[in-house]
């Protein structure tokens, strides 16, 4: 006796069921057997390197996952790659800071200058007064003498800080070029204005005092004569008195200013 089936229970199926399913049984074997000509297709076109790079990729991700690491943003492919660090930016320091800092600057230098300027000026005043008969030759000569000691160790100490003001730079505007408005500027940079004129005057009165400690030192080692010496000597004389007055007007110029005074500096 026949046993009684699911589908004898379902009753009979309705003819079109069945060839819907067998099409829809033809469309996928159809999708399937397009897709595998398709990769076929591509792998003899283009050779196996892509998939392999794709698959040492993900490789790669899985080891360094595997590691607790992850790559990094920004990261082109090396594991120990980072990112770059933000650099902190600090703001543009304002006209009026640059002033007060290279006034700071200048003062400095100036403030060298001071040692062998002061030598000099002992060394000419001794001229003057040999000349009007207020010393004698010997005692103008002990001035000369004393105002040799560590001469030169000061004239470099002055061109030192002269080398220092160029590297730093006087970084402040022409205080005739300034617009209207401006409130502390304007004394700032006349200040700078007037301590660099005081730094030329002192540069070339120094020169000059260098110049005759380099004759003093041929004098003693007999590499200038005595004549020449003295002709040389009454024209550095001259010369030295002009350059210092020179130098001390410039000085009381801008001691009479204060325009920087206070100003933090960058």
């Amino acid at each position: 006796m026949r046993q009684v089936t699911d589908e004898d229970q379902a009753g009979p199926r309705e003819p079109g069921s069945r060839g819907a399913e067998l099409v829809l049984a033809a469309t996928f074997l159809l999708g399937v057997v397009t897709s595998l000509v398709l990769v076929l297709t591509w792998g003899l076109l283009t050779g196996d390197d892509e998939p392999r790079a794709a698959q040492a990729g993900l490789a790669q991700g899985t080891d360094l996952l595997d590691q607790g690491q992850g790559p990094s943003p920004g990261a082109t492919g090396d594991p120990g790659a980072s990112s770059p660090a933000p650099v902190a930016t600090r703001p543009a320091p304002s006209r009026l800071a640059r002033c007060a800092s290279a006034e700071h600057t200048l003062a400095q230098a100036l403030d060298a200058a001071g040692p062998a300027l002061e030598q000099w000026k002992v060394h000419v005043d001794a001229m003057n007064q040999l000349v009007v008969g207020e010393i004698t030759l010997q005692q103008a000569t002990d001035f000369w003498n004393r105002t040799r000691v560590g001469a030169q160790h000061k004239v470099a100490g002055f061109r030192d800080t002269v080398q220092q003001v160029r590297r730093d730079g006087v970084d402040c505007p022409d205080p005739d070029l300034l617009a209207p408005g401006s409130r502390r500027l304007p004394g700032c940079a006349r200040q700078v204005q007037a301590e660099i004129a005081v730094l030329r005057a002192a540069r070339t009165s120094i020169d000059t005092w260098d110049r005759h400690i380099t004759d003093m030192d041929m004098l003693r080692m007999g590499d200038l004569s005595p004549d020449e010496a003295t002709r040389m000597w009454l024209s550095m004389w001259h010369q030295g008195v002009r350059d210092l007055e020179a130098y001390r007007t410039a000085q009381r110029h801008a001691e009479a200013l204060d325009g920087c005074a206070g100003i933090a500096t960058p």
